[in-house]
């Protein structure tokens, strides 16, 4: 049997051979093997008098992954010039332009690929969808990823539609797209996560709580899940759960900010002072700009009987965040320290910004009884009182705090008579003492 020969001699048969490589081509690019895939288009090119759309086009996709974007474009814009009507190269143009960051220039690329295909392309309205997220434009984002939850997106588009719902305020029709993605789609650790956090933010626990187990069955390291499942468990004051979570989202990501500053919190309730404070610089020195940061380190530095360093941290705090009352009252606490006149200023700030805090009442009062003023240490306790009866719930360790300051009132001599008669019970409370631990009395002296 005589072999057949593809050589130039047969055109026809050249043809058909170099046109059938594009297969091999697609391989070599789907492999990694860039080297070789662009030897292999020159070599079509060549053959081609540089006419070959497909080599035009891989070659784009390799200069793209490589970050050569305006090579990239060229590429692209050769394969638009040899056929027109080809909606995929339009559509890399405009996605190498929006990796420049030039999101009006894609936004309008996007719309001509639009209009050039011939059935409604989900991706090409997840793209407009974002391109309209960085120009600003949140509500046509909506619309647009709408256009591609119908037109068949799966969870990209759903998510991106909740995304989209939730910068424009609409934290239900969020949860709606979630609970339609979740319902139709196999979701991934990262939609999981982004759900359960935003049922743990419109207060259904039960609910976050699958959603982000799900998300850490999936993918263990998803720290977004695990830092949601760790407040939960701190705010049920499951400690050692929490640092599990905790210490687990720092493997994965060791220089996330919220993680340092949660375990460093856990730390400093389970009374592990000098560990609690090393957690909370490292996040102070990650994010030397977060109040929250700067808010929780000083709080710290106050338990550990440190006021001055603790008034810095405060400080800088109020300054990134100056309508924060709980900053502020930590300021007059660390102020009262310190034997500073300062402090009652601090006291009044806080209570001007929050006057319906029970909380920040009941420092003022205690802050009132300490300094001898015990008139306006009752006022204070009273109208703490009110706001105490007045909550469906009270915070019983807030009854309890206030039931010791009245009875502190009473050794006195002090009339309480203008309290409210029925005052909030707190059952359940564990007894505080009053007395500091022995590994208090070791803490180290303040930097003054």
């Amino acid at each position: 049997m005589k072999k057949r020969n593809f050589s130039s001699e047969n055109r026809v048969d050249d043809d058909f051979v170099t046109g059938s490589l594009n297969w091999l081509l697609h391989a070599r690019y789907v492999r990694g093997e860039h080297a070789v895939c662009l030897d292999l288009a020159d070599q079509l090119q060549k053959q081609h008098e540089n006419k070959h759309r497909y080599a035009h086009y891989v070659k784009g996709s390799v200069l793209a992954d490589a970050g050569r974007l305006q090579e990239a474009l060229e590429k692209y814009h050769s394969c638009i010039r040899l056929q027109p009507q080809d909606p995929e190269p339009l559509k890399q143009v405009a996605k190498c332009l929006s990796r420049q960051g030039r999101f009006q220039l894609s936004h309008e690329a996007y719309l001509e690929a639009d209009k050039l295909t011939k059935h409604p392309d989900p991706d090409i309205y997840c793209a407009l969808a974002e391109c309209s997220w960085n120009l600003g434009e949140l509500e046509r984002g909506v619309e647009w990823a709408r256009s591609a939850v119908q037109a068949g997106g799966g969870e990209r588009s759903a998510a991106l539609l909740a995304k989209l719902l939730l910068a424009c305020d609409d934290v239900q029709g969020a949860l709606n797209a979630y609970d339609q993605a979740l319902s139709t789609h196999a979701c991934g650790a990262d939609t999981l996560a982004a759900a359960g956090a935003l049922r743990l933010r419109a207060g259904d626990p039960r609910r976050a709580f699958q959603l982000l187990g799900a998300a850490l069955a999936q993918q263990p390291t998803q720290h977004a899940a695990a830092l949601a499942l760790a407040a939960m468990m701190l705010q049920h004051k499951d400690l050692d759960a929490a640092l599990a979570r905790l210490k687990a989202a720092l493997t994965a990501h060791p220089t996330c900010v919220a993680a340092h500053t949660n375990l460093g919190m856990a730390l400093l309730a389970k009374k592990k002072y000098i560990a609690a404070l090393t957690c909370l610089q490292r996040a102070v020195s990650a994010a030397p700009l977060s109040a929250r940061a700067a808010h929780d380190l000083g709080a710290a530095l106050l338990a550990c009987r440190r006021p001055a360093s603790a008034f810095c941290r405060l400080a800088t705090a109020a300054a990134l965040q100056p309508f924060q009352p709980y900053t502020v009252l930590l300021i007059g606490i660390a102020l009262e320290r310190l034997g500073d006149r300062r402090a009652d200023a601090a006291y009044s700030r806080a209570v001007a910004l929050a006057s319906d805090d029970p909380l920040i009442r009941l420092n003022v009062a205690g802050r009132h009884a300490r300094a001898g003023r015990l008139a306006e240490a009752v006022e204070e306790a009273a109208v703490a009182a009110q706001l105490l009866q007045n909550e469906d719930k009270p915070d019983a360790q807030l009854a309890s705090s206030l039931a010791t300051l009245l009875a502190l009132l009473r050794e006195a001599g002090v009339e309480v008579s203008r309290l409210p008669t029925s005052m909030p019970v707190a059952d359940d409370v564990p007894a505080e003492d009053s007395e500091p631990t022995p590994g208090e009395d070791k803490l180290q002296p303040d930097e003054v």
